[in-house]
């Protein structure tokens, strides 16, 4: 369902990067083994890495931040403010295990916003 969004921790930059491209994607979620969230990684993230002198096939898990947004249900008032504060284009919702429940993209917030007129 949303698998599109998520990568694994032993994804290389360089695997992150195809994904992006292939899903014109700027961030996305990591999972380790068991499938729990552990971070989230953006392109702003490879780039600073990449300028800091690390080469494509690290692993994502190296330069992940492992503190992020996240929401524990689909809110969408509450994520709409965080989208619009934050200026993020994903938003995780996990539940109190880390386990990946939903994904909020901007195009949900798009529509969120086209149903409240």
């Amino acid at each position: 369902m949303f698998e599109r969004y998520c990568v694994g921790e032993a994804y290389t930059i360089k695997e992150v990067l195809e994904q992006f491209e292939n899903c014109n994607d700027r961030v996305a979620v990591v999972l380790n083994d068991s499938n729990k969230v552990i971070g989230v990684v953006s392109q702003g993230d490879i780039l600073r890495a990449l300028s800091a002198g690390a080469d494509l096939y690290i692993q994502i898990s190296q330069i992940i931040r492992s503190s992020y947004l996240h929401l524990y249900s689909r809110n969408m008032e509450e994520a709409y403010a965080i989208f619009k504060k934050k200026k993020i284009t994903l938003l995780p919702v996990i539940n109190y295990d880390n386990e990946l429940m939903d994904i909020i993209t901007l195009d949900d917030i798009f529509t969120y916003l086209e149903t409240r007129r």
